[in-house]
């Protein structure tokens, strides 16, 4: 969990600070890329810490069983960490999750007979397509878009959907600041050299298996225009 919050702030910090660079174009697939691995790392904490609906275990005999260990996990968790059940780590992402996870969905409710403005995977200076139709009687937009982020205002949108970036980063921090100390908690309860119990070192692959799955993938890329400037070689026994 604490990789998952490094991970969130991680690339916020590099999304925030790429799109707030004269240069960067306003649908930067970086800065994307980066919203989309901070928001699935937030959406990973908020479900360890408060789980949803599970399907059943294998060690289970019931889905209302796993429904109840699943719980259980997610309260002691909460409770070592000192996080509420409605903390804001855990209430940010509400929102967006269903947006985000499906946008598919929401792609297809916009495409009706009667067509609308759409701006999707745009980085905005404060601004929006919006649709006239969509407009209040203040003439306040309930939508900015499909997907549009706004660095400067720390804010991204899902339609109507709201999420505050700066606030998802720093309560991950805390987030982060509350594990060290629940770490040091639980240091003494620990006992036993290998903390995850036994373990057997194996080979994931052969390394002719591994020299062939790379060369084949380097050329699928070389032939389609997409060379990433890497040449792979088998190592002889010497190194060289």
């Amino acid at each position: 969990m604490e990789r998952q919050a490094v991970i969130v702030n991680n690339h916020i910090a590099f999304a925030w600070k790429r799109a707030m660079r004269d240069d960067c174009p306003p649908n930067d697939p970086e800065v994307w890329a980066s919203l989309q691995a901070a928001l699935f790392a937030a959406i990973v904490v908020q479900r360890i810490l408060h789980p949803g609906k599970v399907r059943k275990y294998p060690q289970h005999q019931s889905q209302r069983k796993s429904q109840e260990f699943a719980q259980c996990r997610g309260e002691r968790l909460r409770n070592l960490l000192g996080q509420a059940a409605d903390a804001s780590v855990l209430q940010l992402t509400k929102n967006v999750r269903d947006p985000f996870e499906h946008v598919d969905e929401r792609l297809d409710q916009i495409m009706v007979s009667d067509p609308i403005s759409l701006s999707d995977w745009y980085i905005s200076t404060g601004k929006a397509l919006v649709t006239p139709r969509l407009m209040t009687e203040s003439s306040k937009p309930k939508g900015y878009g499909l997907r549009v982020f706004f660095p400067a205002g720390g804010v991204l949108y899902f339609g109507s959907d709201v999420l505050d970036l700066y606030e998802l980063d720093v309560s991950m921090l805390e987030l982060r600041a509350a594990i060290d100390a629940a770490r040091e908690k639980v240091r003494t309860k620990i006992s036993g050299r290998s903390m995850f119990g036994g373990s057997v070192v194996v080979d994931l692959l052969t390394a002719e298996g591994i020299q062939k799955r790379v060369e084949s993938w380097l050329m699928e890329r070389e032939g389609r225009g997409h060379d990433v400037g890497v040449r792979v070689g088998v190592q002889s026994e010497t190194g060289e």
